[in-house]
Formats: structure tokens, C-alpha cells, sequence
């Protein structure tokens, strides 16, 4: 074989190889891309989640204020506000006040000295007079985000319409409302992990009425780029949207010449596609089980929860859920750190896991909210005894390190289709059952003068 033969062959070669290296180069670079934007879509819902289901929480002290009201026909007295949002008061880190506006003028405010609910006209209001006129014409909840506080920092308003009887201005009483504290309220749903992990982010609030967006918060003032997005929604049909994007760009040119010069070497090709294959598919497999299950305790996540409930509801099946959500965990953060609180929220995930049949789902839908789902259909007794059972595992002393707590929690159950033939109607019940529940242990509690659970060192 000639020379010339041998250089057109090895030119020829050179050229294929050159070729194959080249699309698999850029087929690699494109799947990183895309994987890391999958990843990043993935945290983006995660955080979007917790940020709605921790709204929806701080919802329902609006709506358990609702339901008093209407109990109390309207008539409801200061002292029973003030002791009813003592109790509301203390289950939340982020709380900062708890106010009632009869006919819009704010008369009840929990606590007294706080210095942040001031006693205004809501309807005078050069700022929340708009909000204030649809909520009560509409009947919807409000969210505002973000507003000045007195001290300077940034809040978060949750308003509730409140009316007797039938939802029309004619009966119309007042509102209930939240206010929290921005940073400490994202704080529960950890989204400075967000940059921990190399993206920038900016949460952005969309006004309802007008149109209009804002900035609630965000990582720098920049415009993102190619940035992933994520709906949150909030109340009254308001929602939030968190964008995030790496501090970089999702590949850098590093990177991609890299990619192209170890291409050149056939055999360090091979050895990059098949890596690239089975770090794909390794990903692909670890978001699967992580978009499914909890970080912290590794139960089943909302997302999961969500999705079997749907299709047991979808197959009429008959099942089930217990709400279950602990006493006074605020204050084991408070008091001890949220390392130790992290810690009880894993000891009584197992304890959960031990107190139901194996055919049964535990999962944790918020901070320290936990739901069961019973499969097939069982009488009110059955379920009585598997709360039994589980008060009696979890309330056992936990001990971390030197510090050992005292648990309680709070319980109730649902259905279906005994008690809703939707989803919806379920999970109401079974939460009514639960913070009413939860009433009567504070109420207990505050008889007796035990305003605070005992820890021991």
C-alpha cells in the first residue's frame, strides 16, 4: 500500500472519526444542558411547593378566625380573640400579628405590643382601599407582598372576607388577617438554598387587579438569563412565580471545548458516551425518587401525596387520610434550633411508619404536617385505633443528644366517599378534624394553666 494510499485512509478515517466524535461531543453537551435544566425545574417546583403549601397553612389561621366568627354569630369577644391568637400566634415561627377588622377598621390585635397592626379604616386606605373593596366584593382572599413594616423590613399580608351568613356585601362583617414576616416566612421554605446550590433567583408577585408584578424577593438585581420557571399559587386566585437560573450560564465555554477536545481521542470518546449514558440515566433515576419523596424525613412528598390520592379518587377506590400535625413544634425550633427540630421531625416519621400497615402511605406535606392514607374501606372505630396507636408511638420521649421532648400531636380523619365524594371535600374534613382537635388540646391546656410543653435537658 502506498503512501499516498495510506494518508487518503487515515485522512478518510481522521474525517469519520471526526464526524462521530463531533455529534456525540455535541449531543453530551446538549443533554448536560438539558439535565441541568431538568434539575434546576425540579428544585424550582420543590421550593414552589413548599412556598404554597406553607401559604396555604398561614391560610387557615384566617379561615379557623372565620369559623370562630361565625360561631360567635359576629359577636366576638376580645378576650377569647386575644386567647385564640395566643394560640395561633405560637404555632408559627414567622407570624407576626393576627388582627380582625370589623367592617374594615382593624379592633382586635394579637399581640397588643407588637407595634405592627395599627387600628386604621382599611377602606381609607389610599393603599389596601382597592384590595379591600374587591375581597369583600368578591368574597376572595387577599395576599399582599411585599409591604414595609414599621421596623423597615418586608411582610406578607394574608386577608380573609369574613361574612354571616351568605357571602354578599350585605352580610358582610369584616376581615381576618396575617401578617408575617418576609424573610422569616422564606425561611421555612429555605429558598437561599436556592443560591447554595449555584442559581440565582427572583420571586415575583402578580397583582390580580391590575396586572401588575413585583418583586417579593430576589438573589441580584439582574436580569436572569434563559431563566426556569415555576407558578405558585396563593389565595383568592393570586399566584407568585419563582424564576431561577444558574449564577453562570447552564454551560460554559470551558466546558464545551473540553467536551470537543477530548472527542478527538476515539477512545477517550467512547469512554465519555458511555459515561454520559449512565450519568443520564443515574440522574434521570435519582430525580424520579427525589421528586417523589421527602429530603428531610424520607417519607412520600406532597407531589406524591397528591398524585395517589388523585388516582384513588379516579379508580373509586375506597381510602381514607389522617391529618397529624405536632404540638409546640414551633417552639422546639425556638428553643433548641431547628437541627434539633429536624432531628424529632425524623424520629416521629419512623414512629408514624411503625404505627400503620404496611399496605399504608405516610407522607409529610409541610413543615411539621403529616397525612396517612388507609387503603380499602373501614369503619370510624378502625380509624379511631390506628390514631390511638399512633399517639402512643409518637408521644414517647425523643432524646437528642442531652435534650429530651415530650411529644403531642393533633389528629383527624376523613373518607372517601363516606365523608366527600371528591378530594377536596376529604381533606377539608379531615384538616377540620384535625385543627379542631387541635383547639381542644389548647383549650385543655389553657384550663389547666399549661400554656408550654416541658422540655428536659
Amino acid at each position: 500500500m502506498g503512501k499516498r494510499k495510506i494518508k487518503t485512509v487515515g485522512t478518510i478515517i481522521f474525517i469519520v472519526t471526526l464526524i462521530i466524535t463531533t455529534f456525540i461531543s455535541f449531543f453530551y453537551l446538549t443533554r448536560v444542558a438539558a439535565n441541568r435544566k431538568e434539575k434546576a425545574q425540579f428544585l424550582a417546583d420543590s421550593i414552589s411547593e413548599r412556598i404554597e403549601a406553607e401559604i396555604e397553612s398561614r391560610d387557615y389561621i384566617t379561615r379557623i378566625l372565620e369559623i370562630e366568627i361565625a360561631n360567635e354569630d359576629g359577636d366576638l369577644k376580645q378576650q377569647e380573640f386575644q386567647t385564640m391568637g395566643e394560640a395561633l400566634f405560637n404555632d408559627y415561627l414567622d407570624v407576626i400579628s393576627v388582627s380582625l377588622a370589623p367592617n374594615g377598621v382593624v379592633s382586635y390585635i394579637y399581640p397588643l405590643d407588637n407595634g405592627i397592626a395599627e387600628r386604621k379604616n382599611l377602606f381609607e386606605d389610599s393603599v389596601e382601599s382597592v384590595y379591600a373593596e374587591n375581597s369583600m366584593n368578591t368574597g376572595l382572599s387577599v395576599i399582599l407582598a411585599p409591604v414595609t413594616l414599621p421596623d423597615g423590613s418586608y411582610g406578607v399580608i394574608i386577608r380573609r372576607p369574613v361574612y354571616i351568613g351568605e357571602k354578599n356585601a350585605n352580610n358582610f362583617w369584616g376581615f381576618a388577617s396575617i401578617t408575617l414576616g418576609l424573610s422569616d416566612f422564606l425561611s421555612e421554605v429555605n429558598i437561599k438554598a436556592l443560591a447554595d446550590e449555584g442559581y440565582e433567583y427572583k420571586l415575583i408577585g402578580n397583582n390580580i387587579l391590575t396586572g401588575d408584578e413585583r418583586i417579593i424577593m430576589e438573589y441580584s438585581e439582574k436580569e436572569l438569563a434563559a431563566p426556569i420557571s415555576s407558578m405558585i399559587s396563593t389565595v383568592g386566585g393570586g399566584f407568585w412565580t419563582l424564576m431561577i437560573a444558574p449564577i453562570g450560564n447552564w454551560m460554559d465555554l470551558k466546558e464545551i471545548v473540553t467536551a470537543f477536545l477530548i472527542g478527538i481521542i476515539f477512545s477517550i470518546l467512547m469512554s465519555i458516551a458511555v459515561s454520559s449514558y449512565m450519568s443520564v440515566k443515574e440522574n434521570a433515576g435519582e430525580l424520579a425518587v427525589l421528586s417523589y419523596t421527602d429530603a428531610l424525613t424520607n417519607l412520600h412528598n406532597p407531589r406524591s401525596y397528591k398524585e395517589h390520592t388523585d388516582d384513588l379518587i379516579k379508580k373509586k377506590s375506597p381510602f381514607g387520610i389522617i391529618y397529624i400535625d405536632l404540638n409546640d413544634f414551633k417552639m422546639v425550633n425556638d428553643t433548641y434550633g431547628h437541627e434539633v427540630g429536624d432531628e424529632l421531625l425524623n424520629v416521629v416519621a419512623k414512629r408514624l411508619l411503625n404505627s400503620i400497615r404496611e399496605k399504608d402511605i405516610a407522607f409529610r406535606i409541610g413543615g411539621d404536617e403529616f397525612v396517612v392514607v388507609i387503603h380499602g374501606k373501614h369503619d370510624r372505630f378502625f380509624y379511631e385505633d390506628v390514631i390511638a396507636r399512633i399517639r402512643t408511638n409518637v408521644a414517647r420521649d425523643v432524646t437528642v443528644g442531652d435534650i429530651t421532648l415530650k411529644v403531642m400531636i393533633s389528629a383527624g380523619f376523613a373518607r372517601f366517599p363516606d365523608d366527600g365524594v371528591n378530594l377536596e371535600d376529604v381533606v377539608k374534613k379531615a384538616d377540620d378534624a384535625m385543627y379542631s382537635n387541635k383547639r381542644l388540646i389548647k383549650a385543655r391546656r389553657f384550663v389547666r394553666g399549661d400554656k408550654s410543653v416541658k422540655f428536659d435537658r
